[in-house]
């Protein structure tokens, strides 16, 4: 998601740039004073080196002019004339590098002193050359080259002077100028620290409110995921209470006995019917193996008989129990019952359970041994009196036979 450029963020945007450009100009200024400083500073260094060099060759160009005064050898004047070529050149090098009035001053009161001591030496020469050795001593030894040394020599030391305190001056300032930089520097540092910790902390900023943002959209799209699933959630519990308040009321009219289990043949449901025959509440059978709460023996033998819920769950087929089955109440009461078991398949066709359907037969086996003593008894009373009955007795026993035997035969089969 790219950054949103407000109006707060240009502003804070141009405030720096402000701010580093305030900085970043004194910074540069400042490095062109150290740098006109240094610049200053050799160029004071160098015309006190110069001075240097124009005084010691002065003094060897004296030497030089003593020497051949004393030896009058023309050898010794080899130095002197390269030493007279330089001392020109010398001035004029003060000259150019000379910034400071007052050391000019003595530049300039110097150099009728310097040109006057060389033509006081090219003089003294001259004379060594046309007069003899002890004329030219005398003159050597009249002290005039000596005190234009002196004087030469006083305008030297105070040019040399102001020169010194320029360089030490230019120094100061140097230094100066060095620190501001140093400061100005440390600034810039701290304030591009700061900028950077900034454009940091507001990216992060801006990144948390982003996640902040997803999240709470996210959050909204899940509660109304949730709100959809629960309101599909609740109309799904309507139609299952609905389905089970429907069953509930479809096995409470069944007029039979109804168990349904679990594929582990575990109870599940009871209608009425069933609580009553069984001696079972719901409420306490569910859970429990059918065996425990379907309870049969057969009748003759009084042995244990298997439910054919178990059949049905193994074998996935309707099942039956055999004639003369009795069920055993919770209770102890007992009763015979008929009954017939199916399987309970999902959509896959997976057996899952089992609907056990049962009644009571008890007294339908009572009537039904009744009718059959009756028949009994009556065939056995035609089979006496049949013989010796008239032609009119005959037809009433005929009907008599005829509307029992349909009875006798239900009975029989039953």
């Amino acid at each position: 998601m790219p950054l949103k450029t407000t109006p707060k963020t240009l502003v804070s945007i141009a405030g720096a740039i402000l701010l580093v450009a305030l900085l970043v100009v004194p910074s540069f200024w400042v490095f062109r004073q150290i740098k006109t400083a240094a610049n200053a500073r050799s160029q004071a260094y160098q015309a006190i080196v110069h001075a240097e060099k124009l005084l010691g060759t002065l003094s060897d160009a004296d030497t030089d002019r003593r020497r051949y005064t004393l030896t009058g050898g023309e050898a010794i004047l080899e130095p002197y004339l390269a030493d007279h070529d330089g001392v020109r050149g010398h001035l004029a090098d003060l000259r150019r590098l000379t910034r400071a009035n007052a050391a000019l001053a003595h530049l300039e009161a110097m150099v009728p002193l310097v040109d006057a001591q060389l033509a006081e030496i090219s003089k003294l020469i001259e004379w060594r050359r046309d007069h003899p050795k002890g004329a030219a001593v005398a003159i050597a030894d009249s002290g005039q080259d000596t005190r234009l040394m002196d004087a030469i020599r006083s305008e030297m030391r105070g040019y040399i002077q102001i020169e010194e305190g320029e360089v030490a001056r230019y120094d100061a300032e140097l230094q100066s100028n060095i620190a501001v930089l140093f400061v100005i520097l440390v600034l810039i540092s701290l304030f591009t620290i700061l900028v950077a910790l900034s454009f940091v902390f507001v990216m992060y900023r801006q990144t948390q409110q982003r996640i902040k943002n997803l999240v709470h959209l996210e959050t909204r799209h899940l509660l109304q995921n949730q709100l959809d699933t629960n309101n599909k959630l609740q109309q799904v519990n309507a139609t299952l209470q609905e389905s089970e308040e429907k069953l509930a009321v479809t096995l409470n009219s069944i007029g039979d006995a109804v168990i349904a289990t679990d594929a582990e043949a575990r109870v599940r449901i009871l209608n009425p019917i069933a609580e009553q025959l069984t001696g079972w509440a719901m409420a306490e059978a569910v859970g429990h193996p059918v065996d425990e709460v379907f309870q049969i023996i057969n009748q003759e033998t009084r042995q244990p008989a298997v439910a054919p819920v178990l059949d049905t769950l193994a074998h996935g087929t309707v099942q039956g129990l055999a004639n003369h089955t009795v069920l055993i109440a919770r209770d102890g009461r007992e009763c015979s019952i008929a009954d017939s078991c199916a399987p309970i398949r999902d959509r896959d066709g997976r057996v899952v359970g089992a609907v056990l359907v049962f009644r009571n037969v008890t007294e339908e086996y009572a009537v039904q041994r009744s009718l059959r003593d009756s028949a009994a008894l009556i065939q056995t009373i035609l089979n006496a009196v049949e013989p010796v009955a008239q032609p009119g007795d005959i037809k009433f026993v005929n009907q008599t036979r005829a509307s029992i035997e349909p009875k006798a035969s239900l009975t029989h089969q039953m």
